[in-house]
């Protein structure tokens, strides 16, 4: 027969760690020149952050917020319609 024991031990909750946005890390950011863009969509279905959505106008739209700068987007345009800027940041005081 098994007896029954209170268990006497703590587990501590633990909170996650506050992290900086994505885009707060981003060192360079990509930019869409929209007369070279031939909507095939390659940017969109190849950001790993779901950065980039497709606007009524079928044109691609960055969300700067989610975007972390990785670039991959600018290598899969085939038309070269993404080119990258350095981002330019004011340090937090």
């Amino acid at each position: 027969m098994i007896e029954e024991h209170e268990a006497k031990f703590v587990i501590p909750i633990i909170q996650p760690r506050q992290q900086e946005q994505p885009s707060r890390l981003r060192v360079f950011k990509p930019k869409i020149d929209l007369k070279k863009c031939e909507k095939n969509y390659n940017c969109v279905v190849s950001c790993p952050h779901a950065a980039i959505s497709v606007k009524p106008d079928g044109f691609p739209v960055i969300d700067y917020d989610l975007c972390t700068g990785c670039l991959i987007c600018l290598r899969e345009c085939p038309t070269f319609a993404i080119t990258e800027e350095h981002e330019h940041r004011v340090p937090k005081v």
